[in-house]
């Protein structure tokens, strides 16, 4: 295991290639684990596959990068009048979807929005809100922790 702190502080930009490349090399080859605390969340995302996110010096979200990635994913926030006709309409388009509350559900394909306005209205179902959103990994850092503050 080999422990670092921020290894492409201070780095040009080929610098910091090169030690992205060695990191990712010895994990491959020599099944080595890095343990990387750094807060350019950029740089992480192009190395991790797992996730610790510390605050106040504890532990307050652990993750692997898939389940990172779904947190992050790309998606149409739907606030409905009923999520379980919502439910209805997307299954039969075969969409991903996850509903959030009994009001709110996150769509996670693109859908053509007067064919499942239409949809819903048959099932009396009423679209309250539509709104894209893609949450970056420091946004995602920031709900997590608590917006505000010095992370």
């Amino acid at each position: 295991m080999i422990i670092q702190e921020r290894p492409a502080n201070g780095l040009d930009p080929q610098g910091i290639i090169e030690i992205r490349e060695l990191i990712l090399k010895l994990n491959r080859e020599q099944q080595i684990t890095v343990l990387i605390s750094s807060h350019i969340l950029d740089e992480l995302s192009r190395l991790a596959t797992h996730y610790g996110f510390i605050d106040g010096g504890r532990l307050v979200k652990e993750m692997s990068a898939k389940e990172l990635e779904a947190a992050c994913r790309k998606c149409v926030r739907m606030e409905v009048s009923d999520t379980k006709a919502l439910a209805r309409v997307l299954d039969g388009m075969k969409v991903d979807y996850t509903i959030i509350t009994n009001q709110t559900a996150d769509v996670y394909a693109k859908v053509n929005v007067s064919h499942l306005t239409a949809a819903l209205a048959k099932e009396n179902c009423e679209v309250i809100l539509m709104q894209e959103r893609e949450e970056s990994l420091e946004s995602y850092y920031v709900s997590l922790i608590g917006g505000g503050k010095n992370a």
